[in-house]
């Protein structure tokens, strides 16, 4: 069987959202945004492909694989629905696919295998802000979802 090869991984710590906010989880990695801090040095999965230095970060590179797998989760202690949204594109710009959409409450997980359609995808999450209960003070508070993905030769 082939084996699975990890293309992206959230931190082990995850990756935290403020309820209502939204983030790009694959461009994460280059473009930090506390200050001085360049985690990115340390993501020794991605050392060997020096190229996304010079140029925009298109996502992660899927095109050498059959199948891409995705696996995500909202932590329990998130205090909101969370949506994992997977696009594709052959070019980094334009003529995004959405691959999935997937809503998360917390505590839940999720995965699936895809064909890979294009050059690039991207996962984004979107906190929804929306807890379900009955509790109508959402803000300031946070999901922490875990994201994985992994190419299939």
């Amino acid at each position: 069987m082939a084996k699975n090869k990890l293309l992206f991984s959230t931190p082990a710590e995850g990756v935290s959202l403020r309820t209502g906010t939204s983030r790009v989880l694959t461009r994460d990695r280059h473009h930090h945004h506390h200050k001085h801090h360049h985690h990115h040095h340390h993501d020794h999965h991605h050392d060997h492909d020096h190229d996304h230095h010079h140029h925009k970060d298109k996502g992660v590179k899927v095109k050498k694989y059959e199948t891409i797998r995705l696996f995500a989760e909202n932590r329990g202690a998130s205090a909101t629905s969370v949506n994992v949204v997977m696009t594709s594109t052959q070019n980094g710009r334009t003529n995004n696919y959405r691959l999935a959409r997937v809503r998360l409450a917390p505590g839940q997980s999720y995965t699936d295998t895809y064909r890979v359609p294009g050059k690039y995808v991207n996962i984004i999450a979107y906190s929804t802000g929306y807890s379900g209960g009955c509790g109508g003070r959402g803000r300031g508070r946070i999901d922490t979802i875990d994201v994985q993905l992994y190419g299939r030769k």
